[in-house]
């Protein structure tokens, strides 16, 4: 005998009800935010028992697409709570960001079990438009910076005349090894975008079988400075290498040179 929806047990009203077109949305906090303001992006949908956090799917310089995947057929929920919600909403840090207009999109897909296979539902798109924000890079974030959670490598940071950035990542290769990117570029309120390279060749030895002529500089990708004041900031990077990826860490002052204030 054919069941109508309404004679579904409750546990298969609460998996199938997500996946009828229902809304899904997302907001941002603050919901106008400055540069160097920490940004949260909550995403929300119809209360389902097995939603999970949406994870990154790509990024780019000024864009996030974020995915959920669900699989098809019942789960058994482990627990239904009572009062049932009316949403299931889930929050995920954006970090830092430079001032400008960010494409974000929610892409939702569906796992078949019998198959394997996955299909595309459809998608919840939207705009995140970053504000400058008051703090203005001078000579006196010239210094050493690093992720204290990740210490062992991190950035020599120089702001030099006519408003640019020079900034050194001391760092270590996918594969391992010592890799050095050096970058540079303007700087326009609290932040900077800037253009990385790094040497590339046989003629890179310690002196003295160092080779000028047997190297190359290579361009690495971008990477981008966004400062919340004198001691604290955000780092982001795009690498066209394999391997690097792309990312951010939240980064701190480790040194400030003599004769230097900030701000």
């Amino acid at each position: 005998m054919r069941r109508g929806l309404w004679q579904l047990p409750l546990l298969s009203i609460l998996l199938i009800a997500p996946r009828l077109g229902l809304s899904q949305t997302f907001d941002f906090s603050p919901p106008a935010p400055k540069s160097g303001e920490s940004i949260t992006i909550t995403f929300s949908r119809p209360y389902d028992c097995t939603a999970i956090k949406p994870v990154l799917e790509a990024s780019s310089a000024n864009s996030f697409t974020f995915q959920s995947t669900q699989t098809d057929g019942i789960v058994n929920c482990p627990q239904i709570p009572s009062p049932l919600p009316k949403t299931s909403s889930f929050t995920v840090s954006l970090g830092v960001l430079a001032a400008g207009k960010y494409d974000v999109t929610w892409n939702f897909y569906l796992h078949h079990t019998s198959d394997g296979t996955t299909t595309f539902l459809g998608k919840v798109s939207g705009a995140l438009v970053v504000a400058p924000g008051s703090l203005l890079i001078s000579a006196g974030f010239t210094g050493n910076w690093f992720d204290p959670a990740s210490s062992g490598h991190g950035f020599s940071i120089e702001v030099l005349p006519d408003n640019v950035m020079l900034a050194e990542w001391y760092a270590f290769a996918p594969d391992g090894g010592q890799a050095w990117i050096s970058a540079m570029g303007p700087i326009t309120g609290n932040s900077t975008v800037l253009q990385g390279y790094f040497p590339v060749g046989p003629g890179g030895r310690f002196v003295p079988q160092f080779n000028p002529g047997q190297l190359s500089n290579q361009f690495w990708g971008t990477i981008t400075f966004v400062f919340s004041d004198c001691n604290s900031g955000q780092v982001s990077w795009q690498s066209v290498i394999d391997g690097y990826g792309s990312g951010w860490l939240p980064i701190t002052r480790l040194t400030m040179p003599a004769g230097l204030s900030c701000p």
